[in-house]
């Protein structure tokens, strides 16, 4: 889809010195190129003469550089206006509904973690049953109690079977939807004192600015900075697919 219209680029662009100017420089080229030593004072004198006549010429192409592209920049910054201007209600919105898919996920995740938990503690406690059968049955064909052997054998096969069945099911997870990534630990920050994040951790800093890549790479809110507050959070990011 485009959004925006723009007329293309002249494909024929070309930028031509002219001629005087190249005159200029291949007479400067010409003085330099005779100057094979320099041995007096008269000598560094040229030099000096040629090379500033040269560096001259060299930042008033610069400058002639900067003005010609000055347009192209400005029609950058208007293009890139434009689009931060139809985009932002798209990433408000989005940050909305992230924050509701982000809860909704994180319970999901939590109801997950919780039968997870129980199903390891299910095997568990089959398994003490299980150990519990083969050591009743152990001790009964030590006593010659054919009936109490028999009955914990029966127990030991019933509860093998059961441990084996709660084993090969497969580990609760949470449903993961197309079109979004889930992240459960993303790190929250703000800003709340930019001159005591300074003082304490400068490397947090570019002058006087927070720098949200070092705080995302170093700070934890179990760690607590000056002029920061940290959080963990839960974030979906939506993919175009």
């Amino acid at each position: 889809m485009q959004l925006f219209k723009l007329p293309p680029p002249p494909e024929d662009l070309t930028i031509t010195p002219e001629a005087k100017a190249l005159d200029v420089r291949d007479s400067l080229l010409a003085t330099s190129a005779s100057i094979v030593a320099v041995r007096t004072s008269d000598d560094n004198q040229e030099c000096a003469t040629v090379g500033s006549e040269m560096q001259k010429l060299v930042k008033g192409v610069e400058a002639t550089r900067k003005e010609l592209v000055a347009p192209y920049f400005a029609a950058q910054k208007t293009i890139n206006a434009s689009a931060a201007v139809f985009c932002d209600p798209i990433t408000t919105e989005l940050t909305r509904l992230g924050m509701l898919a982000a809860a909704y996920r994180t319970e999901q995740e939590r109801k997950a973690e919780a039968e997870r938990r129980a199903r390891a503690e299910e095997i568990s406690r089959l398994q003490e049953h299980l150990r519990q059968a083969a050591e009743d049955a152990r001790k009964a064909a030590e006593k010659g109690d054919l009936m109490g052997g028999i009955t914990a054998e029966i127990a030991a096969d019933a509860l093998s079977a059961a441990t084996t069945a709660a084993i090969a099911k497969p580990e609760p997870e949470a449903v993961k939807t197309p079109g979004q990534s889930f992240r459960a630990r993303e790190l929250g920050w703000e800003c709340t004192d930019v001159h005591a994040l300074y003082l304490a951790r400068p490397e947090l800093c570019e002058p006087l600015k927070p720098k949200a890549s070092a705080i995302k790479a170093i700070c934890s809110p179990e760690s607590p900075v000056p002029g920061l507050r940290l959080w963990w959070k839960s974030e979906v990011h939506f993919n175009s697919r």
